[in-house]
């Protein structure tokens, strides 16, 4: 009996073979040349034929899961099933102050109405237009019409009529026929005849268990070929169109991204107030540039999203689930993170913390921050939760990396290797962190450094955090900066550090900096009693034990329990130490000690003419080395002697440095000196 064909091996190659060899086993064809014959072109057929099958059948499979899928069709249709509409593009959107100012002071309104346009300065050339969505309108104070924080959107406002006929299309489907669109400004409106001028307006359908059978709601679905629709109710969910009635349907035609940074406008068109009067005599503020505009979701965004939305249940309630939601409905986050106020020092109970970073800029305005609550964050939190949403603190670290290289084993200049190793570098800060919740892992940094030229031997990275902070001028004022990392208790030469500012020294101004002032000894400060315990008869012996010598301590009992404990020497170069209580014939007695090293001293320093450093202040302030909480004191800077930022860095305590709450932990490749290279060549 002749083998089977072997139908698990489909590429094409195999299955022309496996096919000849089943042939070659039947008596018809014992003799046949099946390489030099007609007979091989209809193999080659099969083979073909087969292939394809296989190849579509496993594509077809592929579709079938969101996990496998890659046609955008099928994978908005399983994100449909969880609930979930992939997001359009997005409008930018910028916010001014606009003023109106009349000739006469007499009582009027004006109403800026849905759709007055503004045209925006030229981005690359060309400029975009920006509308008002909604009519606004405002009385006239004094002689001036006053619009504050009025929002603009960029695009076209357009309009489409579509007739409901149940024959034709019994699922009250409607698509929209432009692809730019950004859905959030659709508004739907329904007349029950085309002579009839009453309107109903439509919402969209945000959560089903608010909707009944008289529910003037609208859903909304992305269909095939990527082009939006929208949908009506059945007299169960949602009321049913009437027959033959008439849909009108308005929405942004946006160019998205390209408007991004738009931050100078003019009016088109002159308003006439409700006296009949023409104003033309406008100016406008910008509050806050156009920003957020974004593309379409894509499909790798989908395919993480819409599980993860779906397990929240269009619910606000733990911290995953304001990311999730977040992260679809505010489009312009290119970083989120959230965490409870219970995780805050000291604690804030019923409060949720939200901090942001947007894709243009490094931070979102006030009024935009409040947008977000009121219309993204707040119809969907629990009662009674408040949230706030911080701007990010940005961790900028300063790396030197010295690399020891064999200039034999290259044919990259000096020049060129440094350049390389610096491109690594700043490959290695936007995969790896520039991002909330990001770790900087330096062995890691090291790697990818060793990786850039077959003839690096191997690398040293030493790497020091810096914060900024935009001190203000010409005023006494305290500061508090928390880099929210262990730092590292410096010396003279490599201790803290700050940028040059000028200060008056009684009537003389100085170029002054801050400089952490260098401990050579530190002893135990201070032992905590942590447990007194019991049943002590006699005095128990205290032993102190750690990294440093000398420190001794003594205990007082009173009625069996160790009232205190005295230091009787702090010993010194400790940074770390240990309490061990024994003998007294008690029981249950521990305690704590608290080295000075965990607490530095800053102080003020200029240099005089010769090059010599002179005190202005020995205590500025001081670090807590421990939580990376710096506090500067009573500082009066009257300007700085470059750029607008007080900058303070040191060195990290640990090789790896995670970012917590509102922290970036980020590389500013803008600044020189961020990034240093030393090539050491054998």
């Amino acid at each position: 009996m002749a083998d089977r064909l072997r139908v698990t091996e489909l590429d094409f190659d195999t299955i022309k073979t496996n096919l000849k060899s089943f042939l070659k086993q039947q008596s018809e064809f014992t003799d046949y040349d099946f390489d030099g014959s007609g007979l091989s072109v209809l193999l080659d057929i099969l083979a073909y034929n087969t292939h394809y099958n296989a190849y579509y059948l496993n594509m077809v499979a592929n579709e079938s899961f969101l996990d496998t899928a890659l046609l955008r069709d099928s994978v908005v249709s399983h994100a449909k099933a969880l609930g979930y509409t992939p997001h359009s593009k997005r409008a930018a959107l910028a916010i001014i102050d606009f003023n109106i100012t009349a000739s006469s002071n007499t009582a009027a309104k004006i109403t800026i109405p849905r759709g007055y346009s503004f045209l925006s300065n030229q981005i690359d050339g060309k400029s975009y237009n920006f509308v008002v969505l909604d009519d606004t309108t405002v009385s006239k104070s004094n002689t001036t019409f006053i619009f504050n924080d009025l929002e603009i959107y960029e695009g076209q406002l357009v309009t489409y009529n579509f007739t409901n006929i149940e024959a034709t299309n019994p699922k009250a489907i409607f698509t929209l026929p432009d692809a730019n669109i950004d859905t959030t400004t659709i508004k739907v409106s329904v007349s029950p005849s085309p002579s009839s001028t009453e309107l109903t307006t439509y919402t969209l359908a945000t959560d089903i268990l608010e909707i009944d059978s008289t529910s003037t709601v609208f859903f909304l679905q992305e269909g095939r070929g990527g082009k939006y629709e929208i949908y009506f109710g059945n007299d169960v969910l949602g009321k049913k169109l009437p027959d033959g009635g008439i849909v009108s349907v308005s929405y942004l035609v946006t160019n998205a991204t390209d408007a991004n940074g738009a931050d100078n406008f003019k009016a088109s068109t002159s308003l006439v107030d409700t006296l009949t009067v023409t104003q033309s005599n406008f100016s406008i503020t910008v509050t806050s540039e156009a920003a957020g505009g974004d593309d379409r979701e894509s499909v790798d965004s989908v395919k993480f999203l819409a599980p993860t939305q779906y397990s929240a249940q269009n619910r606000l309630v733990t911290k995953k689930d304001y990311g999730t939601y977040l992260r679809s409905n505010y489009t312009n986050a290119d970083s989120i993170s959230v965490w409870g106020g219970e995780e805050q020092d000291p604690k804030v109970y019923g409060k949720i913390y939200v901090a942001i970073r947007p894709k243009e800029n490094y931070f979102i305005s006030d009024a935009e921050k409040q947008r977000i609550i009121n219309d993204i964050i707040i119809p969907k939190t629990v009662i009674g939760t408040q949230v706030e949403i911080l701007d990010p603190e940005y961790l900028y670290l300063k790396t030197t990396t010295t690399v020891k290289y064999d200039s034999t084993r290259t044919t990259r200049t000096e020049n060129a290797l440094s350049q390389a190793i610096e491109n690594a570098i700043i490959l290695y800060k936007n995969t790896n962190i520039d991002k909330f919740e990001a770790t900087f892992v330096i062995s890691k940094l090291e790697a990818a450094v060793d990786a850039v030229d077959t003839s690096i031997l191997g690398s040293e990275t030493e790497v020091r955090v810096e914060k900024r902070i935009e001190p203000s001028l010409g005023v006494t004022a305290s500061y508090v900066i928390n880099f929210n990392v262990p730092l590292h208790r410096g010396t003279i030469l490599n201790g803290l550090r700050t940028n040059e500012f000028k200060v008056i020294d009684g009537t003389i101004e100085r170029t002054a900096q801050i400089e952490e002032t260098a401990q050579s000894f530190t002893g135990v400060e201070e032992i905590k009693i942590t447990d007194p315990g019991y049943g002590y008869t006699s005095t128990p012996t205290i032993t102190i034990t750690g990294d440093g010598t000398g420190a001794t301590a003594e205990a007082t009992i009173v009625n069996g329990k160790i009232n205190s404990i005295l230091i009787t020497s702090r010993g010194s170069n400790y940074t770390k130490a240990l309490v061990t209580i024994s003998g007294g014939n008690g029981t249950g007695g521990a305690a704590a000690a608290i080295v000075s090293g965990k607490i530095g001293t800053l102080r003020l320093i200029y240099f005089d003419a010769s090059a010599e450093k002179k005190i202005i202040n020995s205590n500025i302030g001081e670090i807590n080395y421990d939580t990376g909480r710096i506090t500067i004191n009573d500082l009066k800077i009257q300007s700085l002697v470059s750029g607008n930022y007080l900058k303070l860095d040191i060195e990290s305590e640990n090789a790896i440095i995670e970012s917590s709450k509102n922290t970036i932990i980020t590389i500013d490749d803008t600044d020189p000196t961020a990034i240093s290279i030393v090539l050491d060549s054998i």
